[in-house]
């Protein structure tokens, strides 16, 4: 029923309820100061999640000699020799720490609110992911530059995705916290042996050439996804109490591990989630996942659909599940059919 298909663009890239309005001062991945509209304890809950799966390695770099960090997943980060510098252009001879996350699963995705919602002609669209990462390398505490690409290196097994295809982009942060990921251009990701677009076989690796420093942070390896049918729009009313600063709502594909939409429109006059557009057609079985934060526990509902030419749903206050841990969440997640 479903249909892959890639497509090559070029973008200017450029919990306890809450009024909507307040602001919480954070810091993102990259250490920078934020403001965010969702709620402190909602989103501690996040970064502790996004935490626990945080790759760090300090390594001497001396420039002469290339670094290689090798990730749980047996991914590889290669820091060729003079590859990278100070911002005020001065080699560097010393300790680096890297810090490197990637995901390929929809329940690591929910419990760190890292979706695939691709920007296509102005609007989000779903795509398949064959593995979202982030990266950033420092010394003495700033931020390097890079002046030669360094790769990173996914083997495609980790994604049950179809590899062929697959094309890059960068992720965007807003301040609602929800991601979204941006066609990336030639001069800022590239695959190492095939340009813009991916043309190797399962079983190979991902080597992702990042070109300069616009590259750090999140980056993703993905391609859009169609399903035959007529798409159709779809909104979903949270349980009394929650909206857009205290909850989140996602759509999962049944029998899909690789994706998840998010809905990342709140219509306040309705009390809603929504999305910009159909993301799927009608009669598609999915799953409506509701995800919050309280008291340092995830609230979350899940609630099995097939997708209706009438697609408003609600989420009853009666199905909701409270968990003092993230990973009772993920396995909910992950023992759907």
């Amino acid at each position: 029923m479903k249909k892959v298909f890639f497509m090559l663009m070029t973008v200017s890239l450029m919990f306890v309820s809450c009024d909507s309005d307040s602001k919480t001062e954070s810091t993102n991945e990259l250490g920078k100061p934020v403001t965010s509209a969702v709620t402190e304890e909602f989103r501690e809950l996040r970064q502790h999640a996004l935490s626990d799966i945080t790759q760090r390695k300090r390594v001497f770099y001396g420039g002469d000699k290339a670094v290689v960090f090798q990730t749980e997943s047996k991914s590889s980060i290669v820091i060729p020799p003079h590859s990278i510098r100070t911002r005020g252009g001065q080699s560097i001879s010393g300790e680096i720490d890297i810090v490197y996350i990637e995901i390929f699963n929809k329940s690591k995705m929910v419990v760190t609110n890292k979706p695939t919602m691709g920007l296509v002609q102005g609007n989000r669209a779903l795509l398949e992911t064959g593995g979202e990462f982030f990266l950033d390398i420092t010394y003495r505490g700033e931020q390097v530059e890079i002046v030669r690409p360094i790769t990173v290196s996914i083997n495609n097994t980790n994604s049950d995705a179809v590899a062929r295809g697959m094309v890059l982009w960068n992720g965007d942060i807003n301040n609602n916290e929800n991601l979204t990921w941006l066609p990336a251009s030639r001069e800022d990701l590239t695959f190492e042996n095939s340009g813009s677009v991916y043309e190797g076989a399962r079983g190979d690796f991902y080597n992702v050439n990042l070109n300069n420093s616009r590259n750090f942070g999140w980056c993703n390896i993905d391609k859009l996804v169609r399903f035959n049918g007529q798409p159709v729009f779809i909104t979903v009313q949270p349980p009394a109490g929650f909206n857009d600063s205290n909850s989140s709502v996602y759509l999962a594909v049944k029998g899909e591990d690789n994706m998840l939409a998010q809905f990342d429109v709140f219509n306040n006059a309705t009390n809603t989630f929504e999305e910009h557009a159909g993301l799927v057609p009608v009669g598609l079985e999915c799953y409506i996942i509701f995800v919050s934060g309280q008291g340092g526990n995830f609230i979350y509902s899940i609630q099995a659909i097939t997708v209706g030419a009438n697609a408003a749903y609600t989420v009853p206050g009666s199905t909701l599940v409270t968990t003092t841990n993230y990973t009772d969440l993920e396995a909910a997640i992950e023992a759907l059919p």
